[in-house]
């Protein structure tokens, strides 16, 4: 692995989620130019395409199974507890946004990779005690459910993925002591669980490119790491630094070339003020 080289260079808040079916560019959603929107930048480019904006704020962009469409969220720029997200999709070469599906308590969407079709939305109850995972398409909107979780309210469930064959939903919860994940079969087969142990509060969780582990983080009171970890839960650190607030996550290119790691920093100055 190669050490990371900056790839968006300005004092936003930015969030990479999904990279473009070649591997050349990723999508990420900024405040860069005021309400969330959704950007597109190729790794060898210095600046991004705007793919979609507005007054609503813009969200968590991902790629539908065929690499043709770009999903994201659409919600009020002042969320209350049950409000309603517009789940849209755009043309992944820009376009007129379209409805997919609208939901109460929105958690995520997800898809699997070509050849496999499925995308997964998950959606928390009112109460917060209760998770579904439902099937939808880009074209079609909602399908079935698929699985439900119960969950203690007080958690939450701080990273999710569809495994690229679409066979399997990953989860972990936030806040543990040790990485806990958890692997939620769609074909029948019995579940599993195992701990990452000896690393703590994970923040993101995205499966490598050939589905045999992940990449998620793990944040301490004087770190942020970025981790690789196996399916039998065996981690090995790919990067780290040394400081406070927020989460890193990494989300692996389609070719298994490349990591987008998302890492949270605040720069602060100081101005003196003459003459007053």
């Amino acid at each position: 692995m190669n050490p990371p080289r900056r790839l968006t260079d300005d004092e936003a808040s930015e969030f990479a989620s999904a990279w473009t079916a070649d591997s050349k560019a990723v999508l990420f959603h900024s405040d860069r130019n005021g309400p969330w929107g959704i950007f597109k930048q190729a790794i060898n480019q210095d600046t991004a395409q705007v793919l979609a904006a507005g007054p609503q704020s813009l969200t968590l962009p991902r790629l539908s199974a065929d690499g043709a469409w770009i999903l994201y969220h659409e919600s009020p720029k002042t969320p209350g507890p049950s409000t309603s997200v517009r789940l849209m999709r755009i043309p992944v070469g820009g376009g007129a946004p379209q409805l997919v599906l609208e939901t109460r308590n929105n958690r995520d969407s997800r898809c699997a990779r070509a050849p496999a079709s499925l995308c997964v939305v998950s959606e928390a109850s009112a109460d917060g005690k209760v998770v579904t995972y439902a099937a939808f398409d880009p074209l079609k909107g909602r399908g079935k459910v698929l699985r439900t979780v119960q969950k203690d309210p007080t958690t939450d469930f701080a990273g999710t993925d569809l495994s690229p064959d679409g066979t399997t939903f990953a989860i972990s919860r936030s806040g543990e002591a040790e990485i806990p994940i958890r692997l939620l079969s769609l074909s029948d087969e019995p579940d599993r669980e195992f701990t990452v142990k000896g690393w703590s509060n994970v923040t993101g969780l995205d499966w490598s490119a050939d589905g045999k582990g992940f990449y998620c983080g793990s944040v301490s009171p004087q770190s942020r790491t970025l981790l690789y970890v196996d399916l039998k839960g065996n981690a090995r650190v790919l990067w780290q630094y040394k400081g406070t607030g927020g989460g890193i996550w990494g989300v692996p290119s389609p070719d298994g070339r490349y990591v987008a790691i998302g890492a949270l920093v605040t720069n602060s100055n100081v101005w003196m003020l003459e003459g007053f």
